[in-house]
């Protein structure tokens, strides 16, 4: 017990930089950090105000008993989805495995103090995705005091399963990963396969016939009150469909709304004797189980090659390739919006956006979702750039760099040209899909060739430059660098940069979407050169 709360004390010291934040000495690091600090907790605040509105708006169409069920489930998929990829680094870490394996302490206590840390990361999580919308559907909804003591119950419990079950599906994903020789590609097909499928998961229990359903909704002659109503019945008939390709879903549900406390109980009892069982059959062969999942170095006979000589540009962008590819972690992240826009390109093939307000005449407006198409698909592109974490997987090989006889331009424009070199197939790829799947005059095609362009030039160097500026070399995993870092965080909050001038552009019509796509087109270009200027100083 002693080692336990020993291990457990230093696992929750540094969460999320705590520790470092209180005894950091240098003033302009502190000042960085408490930026960061304000910038995450805004985009908290948005986030959470994203998802209360979409609490309130199912409230307000009669779903208000499906709020608990929806958001706790999307909880636990997200933990999930993250857990399973996070595991191998929050459990089975390379680094300090030779130290653990020296002390004279058995590796139980480790993996409990590891597992608590990772039920306090995932509680935090979990808090942010449901609390929002559980107080939107109590207030709302006037439910009792039963339901919000359900909810702080909820809140505490919900997370533990998901984190146990993360902690096994770490060690299939590493073992699948470890042995193989293509040991990267087999990483990124898997975080593919389960990215892409989420996503579309949910369409396959959307009833048919919703997007005709959808225009009789707003059909000219329909008041308000009936536009509600027939939007309730669609939503209803979603969720009828959803629980009955999965009955469980239902008796899920219960367990979240305050009528169902014994069961409730029940969950977190399961949840806790899971977790306990994990964390004593990890921690029983915890090394011998890490040793296995990180792949052996083999050395092979060197053989000489002809000596070629490189420019330095051509080299340092040939070492930034060798690094990314190399780094399964890195791949996966930041391929995903890429895959993403080109199957965004293909899918607009079999739906057309145009007819899902085509009978939209008592709104305020006239819309346009076509005139925000090439802002989505330069948004899509923009999720997570390889710049926004080249800098820091530099680690601590930075100081190579530093003292090799190149300029820091040319170390800069390395990382920007391979990015672009990185995104230039699926661009083009996406675009010629588009000459096919999307109707358009020239000048539409234009901005669709424009926009997205315009965006990734604006993403990439903006990535790069708030990596510059905000560096992360000391780490233990890629993980910390590439999804936890503040340079990844707040390179994102460019995509409202590129959503928002597109939101406007779908609600004008007429010569004025040209003129705000052209706006957006400069004012986007002569910001990406002012950060580049910046970037190569």
């Amino acid at each position: 017990m002693k080692h336990l709360i020993t291990f457990t004390k230093l696992e929750l010291l540094n969460l999320f930089g705590r520790n470092v934040y209180k005894h950091v000495k240098d003033p302009s690091e502190k000042k960085r950090k408490t930026l960061l600090g304000v910038t995450l907790l805004f985009v908290a605040l948005v986030l959470g105000g994203y998802l209360a509105s979409g609490a309130y708006a199912l409230t307000i169409l009669g779903a208000r008993d499906k709020v608990p069920m929806l958001y706790s489930l999307l909880s636990c998929i997200f933990i999930l989805m993250f857990g399973a990829f996070k595991a191998k680094s929050n459990l089975y870490r390379e680094k300090d495995l030779a130290f653990l394996a020296s002390l004279p302490v058995k590796s139980l206590p480790i993996v409990t103090a590891r597992l608590i840390r990772s039920c306090a990361e995932n509680a935090l999580l979990n808090a942010l995705l449901i609390l929002p919308a559980f107080l939107i559907c109590g207030i709302l909804g006037k439910l009792g005091i039963a339901f919000f003591l359900n909810l702080a119950l909820t809140l505490l419990i919900l997370p533990i399963l998901p984190t146990a079950l993360t902690a096994w599906f770490g060690i299939l994903i590493s073992a699948l990963t470890a042995r193989n020789r293509h040991k990267v590609l087999t990483e990124t097909a898997l975080a593919l396969i389960i990215g892409v499928g989420a996503m579309i998961l949910p369409f396959i229990f959307l009833p048919h016939g919703s997007s005709g359903d959808l225009q009789i909704i707003f059909s000219g002659n329909a008041s308000s009150t009936e536009v509600t109503k027939e939007l309730s019945l669609q939503v209803a008939n979603v969720f009828e469909t959803f629980e009955n390709s999965f009955p469980v879903v239902r008796h899920w549900g219960s367990l979240f709304l305050g009528e169902n406390l014994g069961g409730l109980l029940l969950y977190g009892l399961t949840s806790l004797i899971l977790i306990f069982l994990t964390s004593l059959v990890i921690g029983k062969n915890f090394f011998a189980i890490s040793a296995k999942l990180f792949p052996q170095t083999e050395h092979r006979e060197f053989h000489m090659t002809e000596i070629q000589s490189k420019t330095i540009l051509t080299a340092l962008i040939q070492k930034e390739a060798r690094r990314y590819f190399s780094c399964g972690i890195y791949v996966t992240n930041t391929i995903f919006g890429p895959v993403l826009g080109v199957i965004f390109a293909v899918s607009l093939g079999f739906f057309d956006p145009m007819t899902l307000f085509s009978g939209a005449e008592n709104l305020p407006v006239e819309l346009n979702p076509q005139a925000g198409i090439p802002f989505i698909l330069g948004m899509i592109f923009s999720l997570m750039t390889l710049t926004a974490s080249s800098v820091s997987m530099e680690g601590k090989n930075w100081w190579i760099l530093q003292s090799l006889p190149v300029s820091i331009r040319d170390v800069m424009h390395a990382k920007l040209l391979f990015n672009f070199l990185f995104i230039a197939p699926f661009y083009v790829l996406s675009e010629i899909i588009l000459l096919f799947t999307v109707q358009a005059d020239s000048l539409e095609r234009l901005w669709l060739l424009l926009v997205p362009a315009a965006a990734i030039l604006f993403s990439v160097t903006f990535g790069l430059f708030v990596n510059k500026k905000l560096p992360k070399f000391q780490w233990e995993s890629a993980t910390e660098v590439v999804k936890q870092s503040a340079a990844t965080g707040i390179s994102m909050l460019s995509l409202f940069v590129i959503l928002l001038p597109g939101m406007g552009a779908m609600l004008l019509k007429g010569n004025l979407i040209h003129l705000v796509t052209l706006g957006f087109i400069a004012a986007i270009c002569a910001a990406t050169l002012l950060i580049y200027r910046k970037v190569i100083a």
